[in-house]
Formats: C-alpha cells, sequence, structure tokens
C-alpha cells in the first residue's frame, strides 16, 4: 500500500498528477481530498493549489495461485542443488503459505544451525512475491524443524531466566537470526521475574535477558 499527496490547480488535475506518479489507473486507488482549492480575486491572487491524497489499494493475495507457484519454485531450486525430495505440500495458516518439504535428505536442506532452510525459504519468498497476484509470506519447514527449534528455543530461554533470576545479572545470548530472537522474546514475555530486551545491529543482534526492574 502506497499513500501520497500532490497538489494541482484543481482537484481533477492534482488525481490525474498523483494516479501518473503511482503509475495506476483511478479505479486502483482510495482518493482523500484535503483542500479544494482556491482562485483568489480575480484569479490573479492569493491562489490555493487543490491537494489530494491517494493511497493504492490492497490487493488480494489468489493463495491457490501462490500455492502452485511456490511448488513450482522451490521443485526447480531443489532439483538445482540435485537435492530428492519426494512432496512439497502446502496449507494456509495466519494468513501465511505453509509450506513441508518431504525428503530423506532433510539434513541437507535444513543446513548448519537451519541456516540452508532460511535461505530456501528467503530465495522462495522474494521470486514469489514479484508477481503482485501471488504476493505473501512463507513459513518453510522439513523434517518437523521449525516445531523442534520452537521447543529449542523455549528451554533456553527458561534456562536463561532462571540464572537470570538466580544470580541477579543479566544473560546475553550470541547473535542469532530473527527468527530466533523472536522466539526467545515470545517464550519470556510473560515471565513474572525477567524480562529480554535486543542490542547490537544486524547479523551481530543479540537478545539480553534481565530482572525487572
Amino acid at each position: 500500500m502506497t499513500e501520497i499527496e500532490v497538489e494541482g490547480k484543481t482537484i481533477e488535475e492534482a488525481i490525474q498528477e498523483g494516479l501518473t506518479k503511482l503509475g495506476c489507473s483511478q479505479d486502483k486507488v482510495e482518493i482523500k481530498i484535503l483542500n479544494e482549492g482556491t482562485s483568489g480575486l480575480f484569479g490573479l491572487m492569493g491562489n490555493k493549489p487543490a491537494k489530494v491524497q491517494l493511497t493504492t489499494k490492497e490487493k488480494t493475495t489468489d493463495f491457490s495461485a501462490a500455492q502452485k507457484r511456490i511448488k513450482e519454485i522451490l521443485n526447480s531450486i531443489l532439483d538445482y542443488m540435485n537435492l530428492k525430495h519426494k512432496d512439497i505440500k502446502t496449507s494456509i495458516e495466519a494468513g501465511r503459505i505453509k509450506v513441508d518439504i518431504k525428503s530423506d535428505e532433510s539434513k541437507f536442506i535444513i543446513g548448519k544451525n537451519g541456516q540452508t532452510l532460511e535461505a530456501l525459504e528467503h530465495i522462495s519468498t522474494l521470486i514469489l512475491n514479484k508477481d503482485v497476484n501471488t504476493r505473501t509470506k512463507i513459513n518453510l519447514d522439513t523434517d518437523n524443524y521449525r516445531k523442534q527449534q520452537e521447543t529449542r528455543i523455549q528451554n533456553i530461554a527458561l534456562k536463561a531466566a532462571n540464572q537470570v533470576k538466580q544470580t541477579g545479572k543479566s544473560y546475553r545470548f550470541d547473535p542469532m537470526p530473527a527468527k530466533e530472537r523472536r522466539l526467545l522474546h515470545l517464550s519470556l514475555q510473560n515471565h513474572p521475574d525477567v524480562e529480554t530486551t535486543s542490542e547490537g545491529e544486524g547479523m551481530f543482534r543479540k537478545v539480553i535477558v534481565r530482572l525487572k526492574k
């Protein structure tokens, strides 16, 4: 969704200028008139331009087409990587496409610390989102890795919380991917004694667990 404000001598001119900037037709936007404009004295002095706000309408994802497309994308990538796979199953969950790859070579699809799986998910999403009709987010999994990862993160989060509670000292995790940081925060968001924050930038960003003030 994109929103712009545009001025023109008249409302019609302002709208047309906005449509040109957005590169779309009028039926694709919501229009709000901010100022009708005035012509001023004898049309010569005190002119005020008309001002409008144009907001592009959100496109509806074709989930059926998106599911078909993501299977094509992953089949091509996995074939290129020479990774054998039996099946790719998809379903819709919370407005996202959940993708599960069935393979005897799942350990190679997952990669070290899930890095290959993360890369596959990222690349597949980029390709899928080139088409506005199939633009959506995906959750990629194989061999139930994501669920195991979630359980592992929850366990280490609770261990860190107990250590902080016993010692009173903050605990800093090593840098980790955004998904794992999010799981850490969620695991401890309702803890009665500790809270979590993040520090650092990019690949060096880490989660800190500390006593609540």
